[in-house]
């Protein structure tokens, strides 16, 4: 058992979660609180970089906005986050990708520097274990919106010796030059020549491969291509809510048939057809979708000059869109606190999924491909998510794992062995 210096508060929120009862599960009771604080915790899929860039935040206090900080994650037992950094659509629209993932990154080690005594990169799941038994929280880079539009090889080189062990090859919502967004333009079939040649590489340097935000066509020619096994790292499953970002029985059999593994969102539009029927009763029918492009922006640019004043008005059209209302176009909603955009969704009657649904659904990934491809990727941005659920709230995770009568090893290995494993696996020459 990894011991482990934890502060006082963690304890305290742990035994006010109500799960420090002992559960009566598979002929044996277990204690649910202790087997939180043993296992190893990973999110497959956070986002607090992003925020911290446009907001300027301490993603180490505890924030109204967001669902997700380091505190309230610590408060809940969090013991790895796989950094998700969010290259936003409009950025790889104007091919700003690998600015914006520079920039990003830049601001994740700011991060990590301000706060060594709390957290560390982890590039291995040795680091992993060292990090965790230090009373750390540990800390895995990855991208979320593409390296580079165009798939150079040496731009992926350089992200992988900046730190970064799981890469999405699609450009987020963006189809990229060498494969297809599953909310993008259906320009290749799926996975070009040269993407085959990205995948390659990133067996050979040993990044995880995220298929998330790939048509479906893209992820199962990635599954194939791939010597190594892959990660959906934040989807709902496709049998409960129709939506081109849930995983189909097809590919979430496919992907773990080669050893793959997928992080289970949390989104109540990726868990809830009740949710989705809801806001399309809402929604006016004059609303358009939120598109990649903004206005006066066109991605054509003399090669001489100083475009800096270009990059700050994008920016300043970025920041605006991250504190925007959702019902605004291309807003995020960061500007307003959780709990308020939580009840107001409640209070007009938005049949938010909970904990016990969420776990429902995972244990019919579970009973298709079995409790070795399944982990958690919660996605946990401004909300609302699941029902009165914020980053504290891992504990109640591991409770309705529990009360679904799965053993403590099952658990351990969903809760973050999982990840771990594949983090490991990555490397495939």
């Amino acid at each position: 058992m990894i011991q482990r210096f934890s502060p006082l508060h963690r304890t305290l929120v742990l035994l006010a979660s109500a799960c420090a009862v002992l559960i009566p599960a598979a002929g044996q009771s277990i204690n649910v609180a202790k087997l939180h604080e043993e296992a190893i915790v990973v999110d497959g899929h956070v986002h607090i970089i992003t925020p911290v860039f446009h907001q300027g935040i301490d993603p180490w206090e505890v924030q109204e906005t967001g669902l997700w900080d380091y505190a309230r994650a610590k408060q809940g037992g969090l013991d790895v986050v796989i950094h998700t950094v969010y290259i936003e659509d409009p950025y790889n629209h104007y091919n700003y990708a690998v600015k914006q993932a520079v920039r990003l990154i830049e601001t994740f080690y700011q991060v990590l520097d301000a706060n060594s005594d709390k957290m560390e990169l982890a590039l291995t799941s040795a680091d992993v274990r060292r990090i965790v038994s230090q009373g750390k929280m540990a800390a895995i880079l990855a991208l979320e919106g593409g390296f580079d539009t165009e798939g150079d090889l040496q731009v992926l080189r350089l992200f992988h010796r900046l730190g970064v062990r799981m890469i999405q090859p699609i450009s987020h919502n963006t189809t990229n030059a060498f494969l297809d967004a599953g909310l993008g333009e259906k320009k290749w079939g799926g996975l070009t020549e040269h993407g085959r040649k990205v995948i390659a590489e990133m067996n050979r340097l040993g990044i995880m491969i995220d298929i998330s935000h790939a048509t479906d066509e893209g992820k199962l020619q990635i599954i194939e291509t791939s010597k190594a096994p892959v990660v959906g790292s934040h989807h709902g499953l496709r049998h409960f809510v129709d939506y081109p970002r849930n995983l189909s029985d097809e590919v979430l059999r496919a992907m773990a048939a080669r050893g793959g593994l997928m992080g289970m969102h949390s989104s109540s539009t990726f868990l809830s057809q009740a949710v989705v029927d809801w806001r399309q009763r809402r929604q006016p029918a004059t609303v358009r979708a939120a598109r990649h492009e903004i206005p006066g922006y066109e991605f054509s640019r003399p090669s001489h000059g100083d475009f800096g004043k270009y990059i700050r008005s994008l920016d300043a059209e970025m920041h605006d869109r991250w504190v925007r209302e959702r019902t605004n176009r291309g807003g995020t909603g960061y500007g307003t606190p959780w709990r308020v955009r939580h009840k107001r969704a409640v209070d007009a009657g938005a049949p938010l999924p909970t904990v016990s649904d969420w776990a429902d659904q995972l244990d019919y990934a579970v009973e298709m491909v079995g409790d070795d491809h399944v982990g958690l990727g919660l996605d946990l941005m401004s909300g609302p998510n699941l029902l009165n659920f914020d980053a504290s709230g891992y504990p109640r995770l591991t409770e309705a794992l529990v009360k679904k009568g799965y053993s403590e090893q099952r658990i351990k290995r969903i809760l973050g062995e999982n990840w771990l494993r594949l983090l490991d696996a990555a490397k495939a020459p």
